[in-house]
């Protein structure tokens, strides 16, 4: 279990100092918890020792202890198939089978539901719904697929949808664009990108927009600048991570979204097939004339 998902699950049995502390880490995860213990008392505004009641709380030994299992979550989220692989023992063995891969991605699939708020996931697809906000959509080197997959979707569902190109010199014109409670969808996975971090710092500080992470359990650098958190099991045990549970949380937002007002989707998803239908049959000509 991370320890941000430890932490959320102690809270109600903390005091109410522990509760602070506990409230201070998860507000600025993981690096807060990289702080010295003096620091991180000041901005929790509790004592040292209420801190270390707490790490005791979680199963340490001490802060050093707490700090250098952080440090390896931190670690972890930087890791490319490269290290991955001798590190899952993968250097001598044979590749997983199509059956081992399914079992192990099925889990994955599971525990990513298993710890995923559902309030909070119905507050994104609100988010998502509301009309009133612009959204605009990016990725990573890999996960800009996905997040061009969402994009296609939601822009037959709704108006105002865009998607952020994956060079950041061409982010100024979205910047601008952006307003305040616009909704910026991004998605970082390990091995996380420094741009994403500077856009969504841009994009929440400069122009108000709300940033919603699609990220994994190591959490990108990008959620210290986040309203909501959607994070995925993304290891199986294999050089690869796998991106099938968030395709899952993508489809579910897809048909959740489409729901909150189902004629107004209807109306646009129809006018959208009108406008479609002279290059369709011209198609259909060009074909039938073959």
């Amino acid at each position: 279990m991370a320890l941000k998902d430890d932490l959320h699950g102690k809270l109600d049995g903390l005091t109410a100092a522990e509760r602070k502390a506990a409230t201070a880490l998860l507000a600025d995860y993981p690096f807060a918890g990289l702080l010295t213990i003096v620091e991180l008392s000041e901005r929790a505004n509790v004592s040292s020792q209420s801190i270390l009641r707490l790490i005791s709380k979680l199963g340490f030994n001490g802060y050093g202890d707490f700090q250098r299992a952080l440090m390896g979550e931190v670690k972890a989220g930087y890791q490319s198939p490269v290290t991955l692989r001798a590190t899952v023992g993968l250097l001598d063995s044979a590749p997983p089978s199509l059956s081992e891969i399914t079992d192990v991605t099925v889990r994955s699939i599971h525990e990513t539901v298993s710890s995923m708020s559902e309030t909070q996931f119905l507050a994104v697809c609100a988010m998502i719904a509301d009309q009133k906000r612009s959204i605009f959509l990016i990725g990573g080197r890999m996960s800009h697929t996905l997040a061009t997959f969402l994009f296609r979707h939601l822009r037959q569902i709704r108006p105002k949808v865009y998607l952020i190109p994956e060079y950041e010199e061409e982010w100024p014109e979205y910047l601008l664009r952006m307003s305040r409670k616009d909704i910026v969808l991004m998605f970082d996975y390990r091995r996380y990108q420094k741009d994403l971090e500077r856009l969504a710092e841009r994009a929440s500080k400069d122009r108000g927009a709300q940033i919603v992470l699609f990220t994994d359990k190591w959490l990108s650098p990008v959620s210290k600048h986040s309203q909501q958190i959607l994070a995925s099991n993304v290891d199986v045990g294999t050089p690869w991570d796998t991106s099938l549970p968030l395709l899952l949380v993508i489809e579910a937002i897809i048909n959740r979204v489409s729901e909150q007002n189902w004629d107004g989707t209807r109306n646009r998803i129809q006018s959208w097939d009108d406008l479609r239908s002279p290059a369709v049959e011209n198609e259909k000509m060009d074909f039938d004339e073959s």
